[in-house]
């Protein structure tokens, strides 16, 4: 499987690769999400599509949920709506 068009400039893993908490996590998500049979799953690439690589929250993990100890509180309804696998009409 090819690797994911966007883990060179997914802005989750350049903010999180040299922290060494998230070192395991980052692993497992590259290996699923990015080079695995869950890149068309992954949530950070789906709200990049449908609304640009600049709304996707930083705290956001590819499997839609926030960071632990983060909120998605300042998530844009888009966002949200995307998350909870809603369609998201675009004017």
């Amino acid at each position: 499987m090819t690797e994911c068009a966007n883990l060179s400039t997914c802005a989750f893993f350049r903010k999180y690769e040299q922290d060494a908490n998230m070192k395991l996590a980052l692993g497992g998500f590259i290996t699923k999400y990015c080079k695995g049979e869950m890149q068309n799953q992954c949530v950070r690439k789906k709200v990049s599509q449908q609304l640009g690589a600049q709304n996707v929250p930083l705290n956001m993990m590819p499997n839609g949920s926030p960071i632990a100890g983060t909120s998605k509180n300042d998530w844009s309804d888009d966002v949200n709506n995307i998350v909870n696998n809603k369609v998201v009409a675009r004017v």
